[in-house]
């Protein structure tokens, strides 16, 4: 897999389910700009960058192919945002990769 090997992280701000937005370098070679650091109902998330084509759809123009390419991004990005801004993760669990508080397995 290819690490990343940086993490730009940015406050959206506006109180809105957009927390804020991700620019990530993969092994040092590229750069993937403005992915989207979303608070959805089960827990964050990263929203992958998008172009909306000609028929009003959005589709992604990057996206990871496996399962664990996806959970490393994520966690690698939101730890990222959760070290930068606290006050903006305070008491959110990164959807799919953390339980909620109280959602224990006991």
């Amino acid at each position: 897999m290819v690490p990343i090997t940086k993490t730009q992280v940015y406050a959206r701000g506006d109180g809105k389910n957009t927390l804020g937005y991700a620019h990530i370098t993969l092994g040092d070679t590229f750069v993937v700009k403005n992915l989207r650091i979303v608070k959805g109902k089960k827990g964050v998330f990263v929203g992958m960058p998008s172009n909306r084509n000609r028929r009003g759809e959005y589709i992604d123009i990057f996206f990871p192919i496996s399962q664990e390419a996806r959970d490393y991004l994520t966690r690698t990005v939101i730890e990222s945002f959760r070290k930068e801004f606290p006050q903006l993760m305070e008491g959110l669990t990164i959807y799919g990769l953390e339980e909620p508080p109280g959602e224990g397995k006991g």
